[in-house]
């Protein structure tokens, strides 16, 4: 079968959980035969070396038609994040160039969910794996800028606007016709053009949910990895039997047994970027209230959130205990869950399944998470790991002072740890999943 993948970042430039998994699926795919090729965007907007580049490459042995353009080559920047009709237009042309016959999206964020227009127009199959809330929520994380959790698009979408761009919805709420746009908006049933006056800007993030949830529930299959992610969508109308959960597949052989029994102060561990919904600064708040033989290694980017990273540090210094360090490769994997015995996923964002909460079950580690979103379903609490309340750095203290007190409670969790679903069982699923839209 001849697929075409896609997604919004791949590696090995962009290496976080959705490019990985989209770079590995693809990779077994090609393995057992089937032509794959990705289509992505390398989103890196600067206005540089003109306003459309394009660059082919190959990764892992898979093809890769790699995409960058200007910010302002459109007049709206906040459509083209979810609606980009060139993009759409040469992405039809790579289909026919290609032959694809089957299309599988892992992101559309920038590139622009038009696409699957095209894919429809030309009649070929298509799934669509959800990594993240980018259908429903224009922040991604479905979370709110004050740092508490959404539960789906206020009002079909329209309750968006203060949340994702307040000043915008200011200048709404301050015009003398507001209400009068605020109704062409509700009567122009998606119709409107992009541009720079206020009614055009507004529309742009009214329509999004709308024009969103037509092209992914138009036909196909569409991919849940967790029963939550599932029935946040279903709760914002996706019909229930247009909607699959399938859980996400990991590689086992070089990740297991990393976790053997060291003669070491019990060590923990947080991977992942230093980011506020993240909260990496919950364990480091929580470790400073433990007594006892442990300490922890923080691994991850601090680019994203300068401003958080440096305070994270800051407070973190303030304890011999906590070592904070950068990003690893890929290939340093097995090394970095080797050298930790419990991880901590401290995350206040509905996280779906985080790889890397599989990837530790895969080298046997326990695993404490926030009891939040995806998470509840990846540990069994108090059999193979913990679940603590999200943001509650007392409730991780004392759940952390339990496995300095009583090491054979960690025993206890690691011998329960069972490894993950495998790539290739996965990778079963979705090529069922194919034959079946395919007929």
């Amino acid at each position: 079968m001849r697929i075409t993948l896609i997604v919004h970042q791949f590696p090995p430039r962009y290496f976080t959980g959705t490019e990985q998994y989209a770079l590995a699926v693809g990779v077994e795919l090609q393995r057992r035969g089937h032509d794959v090729d990705v289509f992505a965007l390398d989103p890196a907007f600067a206005e540089k070396d003109g306003p459309w580049r394009e660059s082919h490459e190959t990764v892992e042995d898979l093809p890769v038609r790699r995409i960058n353009f200007w910010m302002n080559l459109g007049r709206d920047w906040a459509r083209m994040e979810y609606r980009h009709p060139f993009m759409a237009e040469v992405f039809e042309r790579h289909l026919r160039d290609r032959g694809t016959e089957f299309v599988h999206s892992f992101h559309l964020r920038h590139l622009g969910a038009d696409l699957l227009d095209k894919v429809d127009m030309l009649g070929l199959g298509r799934c669509i794996s959800l990594m993240d809330f980018w259908f429903l929520c224009p922040r991604v994380i479905l979370m709110k800028p004050d740092g508490t959790a959404c539960d789906g698009p206020p009002d079909g979408g329209r309750g968006c606007l203060p949340c994702h761009a307040p000043e915008l919805s200011k200048q709404l709420a301050d015009h003398e016709v507001a209400d009068q746009l605020t109704e062409l908006h509700a009567t122009s049933r998606g119709e409107s053009k992009p541009g720079w006056d206020l009614r055009s800007k507004v529309a742009s993030h009214l329509e999004r949910r709308d024009y969103l949830h037509e092209r992914l529930v138009r036909r196909g299959t569409i991919v849940a990895p967790t029963r939550f992610l599932r029935d946040v969508f279903i709760n914002d109308g996706v019909p229930e039997d247009r909607i699959v959960h399938r859980s996400y597949g990991v590689t086992h052989t070089d990740l297991a047994n990393t976790a053997a029994t060291i003669d070491r102060p019990l060590t923990l561990g947080f991977l992942g970027s230093y980011a506020p919904h993240k909260a990496p600064h919950v364990l480091v708040d929580a470790l400073k209230n433990v007594r006892g033989d442990c300490r922890a290694i923080l691994r991850g980017r601090s680019t994203d959130f300068a401003d958080y990273s440096r305070a994270l540090a800051k407070s973190a210094t303030d304890d011999p205990r906590i070592e904070l360090l950068g990003p690893y490769e890929r290939h340093e994997l097995a090394e970095v869950l080797a050298a930790i015995d419990v991880l901590i996923v401290p995350s206040t964002w509905h996280e779906n399944a985080p790889f890397v909460v599989l990837e530790a079950r895969a080298a046997g580690l326990p695993v404490l998470a926030s009891r939040f979103g995806g998470l509840s379903e990846v540990v069994d609490d108090e059999v193979d790991g913990e679940l603590f309340t999200a943001g509650d750095s007392a409730d991780l203290a004392g759940r952390l002072q339990r496995l300095v007190d009583e090491p054979e409670r960690l025993a206890r969790y690691r011998a329960a740890v069972q490894p993950p679903k495998s790539l290739a069982a996965a990778v079963d699923e979705f090529e069922a999943i194919y034959r079946g839209e395919l007929g």
